[in-house]
């Protein structure tokens, strides 16, 4: 492990759970957007990763639309997509071939053009280890063989060292997860499989996790302490290449808390972000300047000399 983050032989990309969120709406993307305004090339502006949510709802999505997705995000050329798998086969366990093979039409043209990190599988937290399950897990390899494979396991009966050759055998990447300390729920770790890192940021919002009722699962803004934290964390696991994803977008702190670790990581660098993020969150504008919708910047540029 290296204590300069900028000299080290890992890339870390950071992202959300998806670009077409409603809390994005009027905070981050622009309050009138210009004709042919594209989401996606917008926020392939500010962030290098997107996990795409919408597959795990259903098998619709086609080819057409994932090349569409590569020519959005085709300025940003470090910008990489994670899918998450359907939920027939993580929930309902009612995913036919059918669904398989639309899947695969779609993550064929990402793969292709090298944007595909790999397949996120998750599990609920009721998804406790047994042999059945892990069979289970071993016929999903087999539907993806070809395919990298993150393991979001929740139960803490997968926490297991016992269980890593079985993850490495099967290639499957565990995710370090980060979850409301709750009885029986997955730790966050600090792993790393054959090279690759992946963090997903839930939020610590204990009390609503589990009230069906309430909206505020994922309501959570993560403390300066919390996010250096997981920088220590991701400098542990010494990754060739590491996945952040926060999925705290209610009020959109993940945005806010992607800019931050950002900033956490590359301390030299000014950061950009759009106007209206940057009204909402004042305290943003310390690590980032004001970029509005016609401007070409990227993140990660060089500090931007003030006159």
């Amino acid at each position: 492990m290296t204590d300069d983050i900028n000299k080290e032989k890992t890339e870390i990309l950071i992202g959300m759970g998806g670009w077409e969120l409603p809390s994005f709406n009027n905070v981050f993307y622009p309050n009138k957007p210009e004709k042919g305004f594209r989401k996606l090339e917008y926020f392939s502006r500010f962030f290098d990763l997107v996990e795409v949510n919408s597959t795990f709802y259903n098998t619709s999505l086609s080819a057409e639309q994932s090349t569409r997705w590569i020519k959005d995000v085709a300025e940003n050329k470090k910008f990489v997509f994670t899918v998450k798998l359907f939920r027939g086969f993580t929930h309902t366990f009612d995913a036919t071939k059918k669904d398989a093979l639309a899947i695969h039409r779609l993550l064929e043209p990402l793969q292709s053009a090298e944007k595909l990190g790999g397949i996120v599988i998750q599990f609920p937290s009721s998804f406790n280890r047994t042999d059945e399950r892990q069979k289970h897990l071993v016929k999903i390899r087999s539907f993806f063989p070809d395919h990298r494979l993150f393991l979001d396991l929740r139960h803490i009966s997968w926490n297991d060292k016992s269980l890593y050759q079985f993850y490495n055998e099967n290639g499957f990447n565990l995710i370090n997860i980060d979850l409301p300390p709750l009885p029986n729920h997955m730790p966050l770790n600090s792993l790393e499989w054959d090279g690759i890192a992946y963090y997903r940021m839930m939020g610590r919002n204990a009390e609503a996790w589990n009230n069906p009722h309430s909206g505020d699962r994922y309501l959570y803004n993560y403390s300066e302490e919390e996010l250096q934290d997981l920088v220590r964390r991701i400098k542990l696991a010494n990754a060739r290449r590491t996945y952040v994803v926060f999925h705290n977008d209610r009020q959109t702190f993940s945005l806010v808390n992607g800019r931050q670790v950002e900033h956490i990581l590359h301390p030299q660098k000014k950061l950009t972000a759009p106007s209206n993020l940057l009204a909402a969150f004042p305290n943003l504008k310390s690590i980032c300047n004001s970029v509005d919708s016609d401007n070409d910047l990227f993140s990660n540029q060089p500090l931007l000399s003030k006159k």
